[in-house]
């Protein structure tokens, strides 16, 4: 594994965090709204393009082509567009991920550009796209799924809005994801990890206050997720 791609994966494995979570940090915000799946694919491709341009100086290479640059942004943007319309609500399999990516960038006109698969997938409940334009490539990434997602949205409100004791938070969360199919999820138990920007000081507060919130999640080196409770 190349330094480039170890670096890229340690990014994937952090920005990943953000894709479901119940209030998304102040550098996921993006102008096409609330859309979670679309931001986190904004995230990943942001990630890429950062990893690939500091590996680009780091080999002394020289600067690219401004017009090759404009049209890689362009092609990713297209891309991203493209994918995210379709993904928003999928938990799709590492073969449905690969077909469809195929089919979309050849539809785009795009079919110099190649499909890779991150090696953290192998026991994915679901898969979705990463995308970089500086590589001319769309990644295949583990996925929690946007059913589960937008369950941990509705988690992450109720437990904003009551004072659960650390037990009930646990089971809420534990019983959600059995229900939609998620075999023997695993919950960890943490103080604060990241702070909502909409909750802000009223997140710090509520927990301060002795509560129990929705903590965010975490893909592992073969995709199974954990996901975590916040509290004192």
């Amino acid at each position: 594994m190349t330094d480039f791609d170890a670096r890229l994966r340690d990014r994937f494995q952090r920005l990943d965090a953000a894709i479901p979570e119940p209030a998304v940090p102040v550098a996921s915000q993006t102008r096409r709204g609330p859309n979670r799946r679309r931001q986190g694919i904004i995230l990943v491709a942001a990630a890429a393009a950062l990893l690939a341009a500091a590996s680009l100086a780091v080999a002394n290479q020289p600067p690219p082509d401004p017009v090759v640059v404009a049209k890689n942004a362009a092609d990713e943007e297209r891309v991203l567009e493209d994918l995210g319309s379709r993904t928003d609500n999928a938990c799709l399999s590492r073969e449905q991920a690969t077909t469809m990516g195929r089919e979309r960038l050849d539809a785009l006109g795009l079919s110099n550009w190649t499909i890779r698969v991150d090696g953290r997938i192998k026991e994915a409940r679901c898969v979705t796209f990463g995308v970089s334009g500086d590589t001319q490539e769309v990644l295949l990434v583990a996925s929690m799924g946007g059913d589960v997602a937008k369950a941990l949205d509705q988690i992450a409100a109720k437990l904003m809005a009551t004072c659960a004791p650390r037990d009930d938070a646990v089971s809420l969360m534990r019983s959600t994801l059995t229900s939609l199919g998620v075999t023997d999820p695993k919950i960890e138990v943490t103080g604060i990890r990241q702070i909502p920007i909409e909750n802000g000081d009223a997140y710090v507060a509520h927990i301060k206050g002795g509560c129990y919130v929705y903590g965010g999640a975490q893909f592992d080196d073969v995709g199974r997720y954990t996901w975590f409770v916040s509290g004192p």
